[in-house]
C-alpha cells in the first residue's frame, strides 16, 4: 500500500507498533475497506466525489508491520467563524473480529486525526462506523469520545440478507408486498436505468417527498453529481420507474463491497398508485445480488415498531421487504476544542428552536 509514511503516528501493542499514514494508492485502499466490510462512504471514490463539492479529505491507514489493519477517511471542510470539522461517514473501517476485542487500530487511527486536526484548528472528529457489534460503543466511549446529540447516519437500517436464490427471497417478502411487487408488474411498471436527463424530475420528487415526510433532502446539483459518480464509477445505479410512458419514480443506489445502500428513493402521486418504490427495491435488491452484494440496505428505520413514531411509515415499508434491523454504533465525537464545542452544541440546539437566529452561524455546518 503506497503511503505518505508520519513515523509520529504510532502506538505499541504487545511489543508490536501499529503505524499511521497518509495512503496514496486507490486500488489498495479499496482493496482493504472493501473487504473489511467498508461502505461506499469510505470509499476512495466518494472521497473524490465530496472533494469536488469543496471538502478536503484525509485518508488515513493503520498498519501492523507494514499489513492494513485499519482505516479512516475523513472529510474537512471550514466553516467560519466555527472553525473546521471533521467528518468520518461511516468510518473508521476496522475488521468486525477487531471490533469484538480491543479495536486496537482505533486508538492510532484517533491519534493521527487528532494531532492533524488540533494543529489545523479543527472543532471535532465526527464518525458513525458501520458496525453492529454490540462492544463498539464501549471501545469508542473508552478511547474518550462523546456520543453525538444527533445521527448523522441512521443509527438503525434495515437489511434485506442476498444469501438465497431469487424465489426464496420473493417467498421472504412479507404476503402483502410480494403481491404488490407483482401487482406492479401486471400493471405495467417498467423499471430501468435512468440517464442524466431524468434526474431534475427526480430532485423535484425527492424534495416533495422530504417536504411531505419532514425529510431533509439534497438538491438538484448533488444529485446530479452523485448519479453520474456511481454510474461512472460502477458504485451503484440510477433506476427510474416508468408507467405508461412516463416517469414515476426513482431510486439511487450506492453499492461497494458487500453492500448495496439505498440512498435516495422518491415517486410521484400516481407512482405511489402503482406501487413502483416496490417494484423499485425488488429491481434494485436483485441487481445487489447480481452483482456478488451479500446484503441490500434499505437505510434507516425507527427505533421501535409504533406507528406513531416519525418514522413508523418508513419502517413498516422497509420490513415488508424480509429484511432484519441491523443497529450500528450511532454517531460519535471525538472533541479537539471543549469550549467551542460546547459553544457549537448551544449553537445547534438554537437552530433547532429558533433556527431564524442561529441560521447565519449553521447555515452551511457541514453534516
Amino acid at each position: 500500500m503506497m503511503t505518505e509514511r508520519d513515523t509520529h503516528y504510532n502506538q505499541r501493542r504487545a511489543g508490536a507498533r501499529i503505524d499511521v499514514a497518509i495512503c496514496t494508492d486507490r486500488a489498495a485502499w479499496n482493496g482493504f475497506v472493501g473487504a473489511a466490510g467498508g461502505s461506499l462512504l469510505q470509499s476512495w471514490q466518494w472521497g473524490e466525489f465530496r472533494r469536488r463539492q469543496g471538502w478536503r479529505v484525509l485518508r488515513l491507514v493503520a498498519l501492523d508491520g507494514g499489513d492494513p489493519c485499519g482505516a479512516m477517511q475523513v472529510l474537512v471542510r471550514t466553516v467560519r467563524p466555527v472553525g473546521s470539522f471533521f467528518y468520518a461517514a461511516e468510518g473508521p473501517v476496522l475488521p468486525t473480529a477487531a471490533w469484538a476485542t480491543d479495536a486496537a487500530p482505533l486508538a492510532p487511527l484517533l491519534t493521527a486525526a487528532r494531532r492533524i486536526g488540533r494543529a489545523g484548528g479543527a472543532l471535532t472528529l465526527r464518525l458513525d462506523p458501520l458496525t453492529s457489534e454490540p462492544h463498539a460503543r464501549e471501545v469508542l466511549r473508552a478511547q474518550g469520545l462523546r456520543r453525538g446529540d444527533e445521527d448523522v447516519q441512521p443509527p438503525i437500517t434495515a437489511v434485506v440478507d442476498l444469501d438465497a436464490a431469487e424465489d426464496v427471497l420473493l417467498a421472504r417478502l412479507e404476503k402483502g408486498a410480494r403481491y404488490l411487487v407483482r401487482r406492479a408488474q401486471r400493471d405495467g411498471v417498467v423499471v430501468r436505468p435512468g440517464t442524466g436527463a431524468q434526474v431534475p424530475l427526480f430532485a423535484r420528487m425527492v424534495a416533495e417527498t422530504g417536504r411531505r415526510k419532514g425529510f431533509g433532502v439534497r438538491d438538484e446539483g448533488y444529485l446530479h453529481q452523485l448519479a453520474d459518480m456511481v454510474q461512472r464509477e460502477d458504485s451503484g445505479e440510477f433506476l427510474i420507474a416508468e408507467f405508461e410512458g412516463a416517469m414515476v419514480g426513482g431510486l439511487l443506489t450506492g453499492t461497494f463491497g458487500a453492500r448495496s445502500m439505498a440512498l435516495y428513493a422518491a415517486s410521484d402521486d400516481m407512482g405511489r398508485k402503482v406501487n413502483v418504490q416496490y417494484a423499485l427495491h425488488w429491481h434494485a435488491l436483485l441487481r445487489a445480488k447480481r452483482w456478488g452484494c451479500r446484503v441490500y440496505d434499505l437505510r434507516g428505520i425507527g427505533a421501535s415498531d409504533d406507528p406513531a413514531d416519525h418514522w413508523g411509515g418508513m419502517t413498516f415499508f422497509k420490513q415488508r421487504f424480509g429484511t432484519r434491523r441491523e443497529e450500528h454504533a450511532g454517531t460519535w465525537d471525538d472533541i479537539y476544542r471543549p469550549v467551542a464545542y460546547r459553544g457549537f452544541r448551544l449553537a445547534q440546539r438554537a437552530r433547532r428552536t429558533r433556527p431564524l437566529r442561529a441560521s447565519r452561524l449553521l447555515r452551511r455546518v457541514p453534516t
